[in-house]
């Protein structure tokens, strides 16, 4: 049975980028009644940044080129280790076991949610990392879906195309897990322009932008995966 992995990030509950990735969720659920929804708020549960504890079994794992998982699982040795690994490793699973991931990242000041960062940072293991020699990696064939929500405009051919630091660092940071062979990117532009008044002109723009998304976030759930 197919496993959806569905992210939220935004310490606002009436945010655009849980209304989205709400509405992805629920046409998952219509066309894969059997299957298995998972929702990680990161905003009301954060994930523990990257500790010293951690570095020390990734540093071993890299020094002793250590790549199957199996043998990564038990790499913790001593008890502060071990307690920052079986964090760690809740989160590979949890990532390892979805065959859709769907992420609700609005734009914090050109770039993402630290409590993502966090998340993302806890998951990249040596394991988990492409094999240079293959082109893949464990979580290859993952359908990947990124929904974000940006005050104003980042699109190509707006002044604020070059700040745009979410996807670009996204499809890098992903292609290192494998998690950028299916990926894509739903974005609500404008946002800014319901509360900001000298953004009020564009909020005719930002509503079209909103209802693009969430057409864009029911077509994808509805794919069929092979």
């Amino acid at each position: 049975m197919p496993t959806l992995l569905h992210l939220d990030t935004s310490p606002r509950i009436e945010s655009a980028t849980r209304r989205i990735t709400a509405e992805f969720a629920a046409a998952w659920r219509a066309a894969n009644p059997d299957g298995t929804h998972v929702h990680r708020d990161l905003a009301a549960r954060p994930v523990a940044h990257v500790d010293a504890a951690q570095i020390a079994v990734m540093h071993r794992l890299e020094s002793g080129e250590v790549r199957d998982l199996d043998a990564a699982r038990d790499a913790a040795l001593t008890p502060e280790e071990q307690a920052s690994w079986a964090l760690t490793w809740d989160l590979v699973e949890e990532v390892r076991a979805a065959d859709t991931l769907v992420l609700g990242l609005p734009m914090h000041n050109f770039s993402l949610p630290a409590t993502f960062k966090a998340w993302f940072d806890r998951l990249v293991i040596p394991p988990l990392v492409v094999d240079p020699a293959t082109g893949t990696g464990p979580l290859s064939g993952k359908q990947v879906v990124v929904i974000t929500a940006r005050g104003g405009a980042y699109g190509p051919g707006t002044p604020r195309y070059a700040y745009d630091f979410q996807e670009p660092y996204l499809k890098a940071a992903f292609g290192m897990v494998a998690l950028a062979d299916d990926l894509t990117f739903l974005h609500a532009e404008m946002t800014k322009s319901g509360h900001v008044p000298r953004l009020a002109g564009f909020q005719g723009l930002a509503a079209t932008s909103l209802k693009q998304a969430l057409e864009g976030a029911r077509l994808q759930a509805q794919r069929v995966r092979v």
